[in-house]
């Protein structure tokens, strides 16, 4: 065999070999990505199982409750907390054990206008809710406000609100529809219009926060 044709065959072998390694390859890439996307379904329909399970209200509504049923009657109630949940992007009053009413939130990484911040990760951890609190407030940094905001963290600079106004009250309704998905909400927990309220009359200062 001349020196060519050794070279031919060893281009061929090599070819053959890069073709099947391709196959192999996008096969098994294929395979990662179908389970990936079986997963995320399954996560969404054990979502949704659990969200009809406490009457969640579906499609959500930014202006309304969360549930479908009455909030629950917290005065002098002993064991009330709160509990965040960024993965599921979800609140829960709870009284002991005890879940009480879950509400679609939005919260997600801050960054707009403070100095020495760029994109962080949401805080986590326990903290009490403050007595620090109002009916509305705009932040002429960010470039956004809310209403009925209550302060847990850095005396007003995190705040659990309303989903998102303008400078004049106005509801922004591009961000109000992403309610109970991640968003940059800049250090604010935002809830329905109708769960902020009854958070802000009702969640007393001192009352334990958890977010996870």
């Amino acid at each position: 065999m001349n020196k060519h044709k050794l070279v031919s065959w060893i281009i061929a072998i090599l070819l053959i070999f890069l073709a099947g390694w391709s196959v192999v390859y996008v096969k098994h890439a294929e395979k990662i990505n179908s389970e990936k996307i079986a997963k995320e379904e399954k996560k969404q329909q054990l979502q949704k199982k659990e969200d009809k399970n406490a009457n969640m209200r579906y499609p959500i509504k930014w202006r309304k409750s969360s549930q479908t049923t009455k909030y629950p009657n917290v005065f002098d109630d002993k064991n009330l907390w709160i509990k965040i949940s960024q993965k599921k992007q979800r609140l829960y009053v709870m009284s002991g054990k005890k879940q009480l009413y879950q509400m679609y939130v939005s919260l997600g990484t801050h960054a707009a206008g403070y100095s020495n911040e760029s994109k962080k990760v949401f805080p986590t951890g326990t903290f009490k809710i403050s007595d620090k609190r109002g009916k509305f407030y705009f932040n002429q940094v960010t470039g956004n406000g809310g209403r009925y905001w209550i302060s847990w963290k850095g005396n007003g600079k995190y705040v659990i609100q309303s989903v998102p106004t303008n400078e004049h009250g106005k509801y922004l309704i591009a961000n109000a529809q992403s309610l109970g998905s991640q968003a940059d909400t800049n250090n604010s927990i935002w809830l329905s219009v109708r769960d902020a309220k009854w958070f802000y009359k009702n969640i007393n200062g001192g009352t334990k926060l958890v977010i996870e």
